[in-house]
């Protein structure tokens, strides 16, 4: 506990250094030809980080013979663009040291930028050939569909990500988070070059786009970099995309088995969630970190590793989106001990909706949450992304800078109040997989 403290106070003590006032001086910039971000000037080093995202273009929103294309399409725009081969695109990142990442996810596709501030234009104009102006030739379109097939068969062979998937379905069912966002082999195999171009001139406008900008460079220059090389992006996001229904109701608990050859076994659990904008969002997470945070100081990983020996980690946290909000959980242990490590989690998650957690357990996760928080501000892209997931989530930026604040706000007895009817034991969905416990009072079978 002690040392915990000295950590967090040694990290406020840097972050002030950052920072003038603690404070992250956030400015909301409008460009002449309309573009806005969100944007924080910072020169301790020559570096820039740039977020972009494109709203609702991810994965979900694709429709089921086109499962797959926003993934597809992240690979497609760095095999060559504008006037540059995929050799010479990748070729110049390399020279230059920038680091271009595209990231379908079920929602959104994102952009991260980072780069030294004197290659900043060259950075903006490949970003800008990519999603512009790619060539999606042959070559480049077989190299990533080849890249896909391999990671769609690669998630056949990892309990972890077997069980992620089939967790997912299991709580989702037909809605489309329940799919895998690389998309399947026969879908894959049949998008076509039209699919792609399609899919950017539909998703990637001016009307969906949001955009953070954290670094060492002037409002100015990036405002006229912005305009001149994201100008010609289409105006509106087209009206055919499809719009996705709610899911936060999972209905009655569902358990599944996956028999793997594996000497031990990897079981995921899952509940309903609670969503961003609730008002015991904050209490929520407090209630996550205290039950099945990272730290080892987490009740589950006490119970769990400390206690019952079962397994070197075990976690809780919340998974929320625009359309679905979840509560996941991960074990891994011998197989042996599934049973036993399912009536624990279960136990102890019984125990806690029941009498609550303790002042002293409450106390070490908000230490843990403000200090994880305070430590990302160390990254001038981990900024940009919170910057814009502020923005996503219609938040006044007045919310980054008051974070700590709303953490420290949460009162035990809420926290506990919440967990009374937010925890579901009995009513939690569970993926094993692994070796079959060959018993006749399994959980699982």
């Amino acid at each position: 506990m002690q040392i915990g403290k000295i950590i967090f106070i040694f990290i406020l003590y840097m972050s002030c250094n950052l920072y003038a006032d603690n404070k992250i001086q956030i400015k909301e910039v409008v460009t002449k030809k309309g573009f806005k971000f969100l944007f924080v000037e910072n020169h301790d080093l020559p570096k820039v980080s740039i977020a972009v995202t494109f709203k609702g273009a991810g994965s979900a929103y694709e429709h089921t013979e086109k499962q797959g294309l926003s993934f597809l399409t992240s690979l497609v725009v760095k095999e060559g663009s504008g006037e540059n081969s995929a050799k010479e695109f990748a070729q110049k990142l390399n020279d230059k040291g920038i680091q271009l990442f595209f990231n379908p996810t079920l929602e959104d596709f994102t952009i991260s930028v980072d780069t030294l501030s004197e290659n900043l234009e060259e950075s903006v104009a490949l970003m800008s050939d990519a999603i512009m102006r790619p060539k999606v030739d042959p070559e480049g379109l077989s190299r990533a569909r080849e890249f896909v097939k391999v990671s769609i068969n690669y998630c056949r062979e990892i309990p972890g990500l077997i069980g992620m998937q089939e967790i997912t379905k299991l709580i989702y069912k037909r809605h489309p988070y329940a799919r895998n966002v690389y998309g399947t082999l026969s879908t894959v195999t049949s998008l076509t070059r039209e699919d792609i171009l399609g899919y950017i001139k539909r998703n990637f406008t001016k009307n969906n786009i949001v955009i953070s900008v954290v670094g060492a460079v002037k409002s100015g220059e990036i405002e006229a970099l912005l305009d001149k090389y994201l100008f010609k992006l289409p105006l509106q996001k087209s009206q055919s995309t499809k719009s996705l229904p709610v899911k936060n109701d999972f209905g009655h608990a569902e358990n599944k088995h996956i028999d793997m050859n594996i000497p031990y076994s990897v079981i995921f659990f899952a509940q309903k969630g609670i969503a961003y904008n609730d008002p015991n969002y904050h209490n929520a997470l407090v209630l996550m970190n205290a039950v099945g945070g990272q730290s080892l100081n987490s009740l589950l990983m006490r119970r769990l590793r400390e206690t019952l020996a079962m397994t070197y980690g075990v976690y809780f946290y919340m998974a929320n989106c625009e359309h679905g909000n979840s509560i996941y959980g991960f074990i891994q242990t011998d197989s042996s001990n599934t049973i036993k490590a399912i009536s624990a989690i279960k136990g102890t998650l019984s125990e806690v909706k029941r009498s609550g957690i303790d002042m002293q357990l409450f106390k070490d996760a908000k230490i843990d949450i403000v200090n994880s928080y305070v430590f990302s501000m160390f990254s001038n892209a981990r900024i940009a992304s919170r910057l814009s997931f502020i923005q996503m989530n219609g938040l006044d930026t007045h919310y980054f800078n008051s974070y700590i604040d709303y953490v420290n706000q949460v009162k035990l007895d809420e926290v506990n109040a919440l967990a009374k009817f937010l925890l579901d034991p009995e009513n939690l969905f569970i993926v094993e997989v692994g070796k079959p416990v060959k018993s006749s009072g399994s959980l699982i079978m």
